[in-house]
């Protein structure tokens, strides 16, 4: 698999550049996420979307069912407003938020070269269920310019 689409020169080019002209500071329009914890949310989704998952299971799960659902129609993220507060965000795992920011290129050159290695490029995640690497890599490039556009760094989503 060697295709080079539009969606991988975003991802592996445009989003990281887009990446560095935002501060550790930068307040996002809605939602609680830090810059840090925005970087760290989707280089942990995109690494983990890059390694080996047990074979599929024989009928998908509901929740699978429903984000397969979600991927056939567009993968359009929208902010649904919860109850949680800042106290609720994860750990940061990196010490600073630069040695966060330069994870993101290495996460999203493994993801590429994680499907480019193989014959059928298909993968498997609990939480996603079966899905093709052009849906995989659909959910990854909405999922990044969701983020981008809630810190300001897009002007419009979709």
């Amino acid at each position: 698999m060697n295709r080079h689409t539009a969606k991988q020169k975003f991802l592996r080019e445009e989003f990281y550049a887009l990446l560095k002209k935002l501060g550790s500071e930068q307040i996002p329009h809605f939602g609680i996420m830090t810059a840090q914890h925005m970087i760290e949310h989707l280089t942990w989704i995109i690494k983990s979307s890059a390694k080996y998952h047990e074979n599929s299971e024989a009928e998908p799960s509901r929740s699978q069912l429903g984000f397969q659902k979600f991927i056939k129609k567009g993968a359009i993220f929208q902010h649904r407003p919860s109850g949680k507060t800042k106290a609720d965000l994860p750990p940061l795992k990196y010490a600073t938020y630069e040695e966060a920011l330069a994870q993101i290129p290495i996460a999203i050159n493994r993801f590429y070269d994680h499907y480019e290695a193989m014959e059928i490029p298909k993968g498997y995640h609990p939480m996603m269920g079966e899905l093709t690497f052009e849906q995989i890599e659909l959910f990854h490039y909405m999922h990044c310019r969701y983020h981008l556009w809630q810190f300001g760094l897009l002007e419009s989503y979709p």
